[in-house]
């Protein structure tokens, strides 16, 4: 099958030969057997030779000089799609820029030149080409090659592997527009009436709607709008008809040539270039869907360790507060009734820094000395409650300002579950050496940390890291005459 098509393809060409039989600028046989071979394996190179000399069969060609041309069209396709298969990774589809280019180098503009070389000098041997002009025919075979390369390859390779896909393209009603809209500009540039050197202006007619196809309809429609283009202007100037046959032969196939080319790189490249946009936009939406579901699943984490840590530092310590009380025999029912409401405000505490409008830093504290306070003189442990008056203390945010209730209440927990102290003090102040900084510092008279309160404990651990979430400096120093824990905390700008 590869023998037959190669054999008509190759005919059809050399329909179009102008200064030597077999030398011509329109060579579709070089696009076929690349395409074959990526397709379906290097085990068809056989029919490429078959082909070759089925199509030289007929000429005056002797067995030799045919025998080194069907050589040098055999190679070229084995020498090229190895090194675009093995060596350079080109992917079917053809989505990836680096695919584009690595085609040209090598498929187009490489390999190539093996079956110009070879068939050439097999015509200069066998004595069938005229003094100096073999650079000519070198150069003429050469750049058929290259042009049915940049066509056919790359249309067969879309065609198969390319998207849309058929049905959507078929059902597509912009793609019947596009067609016609194809058509009948291509047909009047080539077919309609003739315009002389205007009809150079009109040829380029088709190229907005190319570029159209490309932009709107992915590869697969790039490739048929190319392959309807090349067919009407091949045609049209083998029937000698359209703006290239103004000059001689040779200079419409150059014409034709170069026109091919320059509308199969204006395809191919529109198509990469929206395929690569299209692959980058369904990247980034699907990142975009990845970060924002990280992100959740990191709030969610975040806000778990949040309210962990709040029931350890506020009810937690309500509890142990309570616990105490009873142990000890100083609590009534009375007292226990008021603990447990406590324990029911600091819940409440929870739920409002949820809200950004309800926890305030002034009016916060001032409620946490009116529950710290009678819990303080029941253990047996006098308060001493000193805040300065701080225009800045509103400026905290709610997260903030729950952190530094939070650092007093762990701190004020800690003296009452190991300290045995007989005094604890809060000292609130924006004064000092750190300026810009509100100073916090909160100690007892107790035993000091070591050894009931390791200092990797839960409780110092939570404030280590709340004062780290303020951004503030934090010191927490346990001796035999008690704790002192102070905080450098920055007023927010």
């Amino acid at each position: 099958m590869l023998a037959f098509l190669y054999f008509v393809a190759g005919r059809l060409g050399l329909e179009l030969t102008h200064y030597h039989d077999n030398a011509t600028l329109v060579w579709p046989p070089t696009g076929l057997s690349l395409a074959a071979l990526i397709l379906f394996g290097l085990r068809l190179w056989p029919g490429i030779f078959i082909g070759t000399m089925l199509v030289n069969a007929g000429s005056p060609l002797g067995w030799m000089p045919s025998l080194g041309i069907a050589s040098g069209n055999t190679l070229e396709a084995v020498v090229g799609v190895t090194l675009l298969i093995r060596v350079a990774d080109l992917r079917l589809d053809m989505k990836r820029q680096r695919d584009i280019v690595t085609f040209l180098l090598i498929g187009v503009l490489g390999c190539t030149t093996l079956s110009a070389t070879i068939g050439t000098s097999s015509l200069a041997l066998a004595g069938t080409l005229e003094s100096g002009s073999f650079w000519r025919v070198w150069l003429i075979w050469w750049m058929g090659n290259a042009g049915g390369a940049l066509i056919l390859t790359p249309i067969l390779l879309i065609m198969v592997f390319g998207n849309p896909s058929w049905r959507s393209l078929s059902r597509s009603l912009e793609s019947w527009l596009a067609l016609v809209v194809l058509l009948a500009t291509s047909l009047f540039a080539f077919f309609g009436p003739d315009l002389g050197l205007a009809g150079f202006a009109v040829c380029v007619a088709p190229f907005p709607v190319l570029v159209w196809v490309g932009t709107r309809l992915g590869p697969r429609g790039a490739t048929v709008a190319l392959f309807c283009i090349v067919v009407v202007a091949t045609t049209a100037t083998g029937m000698g008809s359209g703006p290239f046959i103004l000059g001689t032969t040779t200079e419409a196939m150059i014409l034709l040539w170069a026109y091919s080319i320059f509308m199969g790189i204006t395809a191919f490249t529109m198509a990469t270039v929206v395929e690569q946009r299209n692959y980058a936009d369904r990247r980034y939406r699907f990142e975009e869907a990845e970060r924002i579901r990280t992100e959740q699943h990191k709030v969610l984490l975040v806000e778990r360790e949040r309210l962990t840590r709040e029931m350890h530092d506020g009810l937690g310590g309500q509890l142990v507060s309570v616990l105490s009380m009873v142990e000890r025999g100083h609590a009534g029912q009375n007292e226990v009734a008021e603990a447990i409401r406590r324990a029911i405000d600091d819940i409440r505490i929870v739920i409002d820094s949820l809200d950004p409008n309800t926890t305030i830093l002034s009016t916060s504290l001032g409620k946490l000395r009116g529950r710290l306070e009678p819990l303080l003189r029941r253990n047996g442990i006098q308060l001493s409650w000193s805040i300065d008056d701080m225009p800045g203390l509103d400026t905290f945010s709610p997260e903030a300002a729950l952190h530094v209730l939070r650092i007093i209440q762990e701190a004020v927990t800690n003296t009452l579950r190991h300290a045995s102290a007989d005094r604890v003090e809060v000292i609130m102040t924006s004064s000092g050496a750190d300026q810009g900084k509100l100073r916090l510092s909160i100690c007892d008279d107790g035993q000091g940390l070591s050894p009931l309160v390791p200092s990797g404990g839960r409780g110092i651990k939570n404030i280590k890291s709340r004062a780290k979430e303020l951004g503030a400096e934090v010191s927490i120093v346990g001796t035999s005459s008690g704790t002192k824990v102070d905080l450098a905390i920055p007023f927010p700008r």
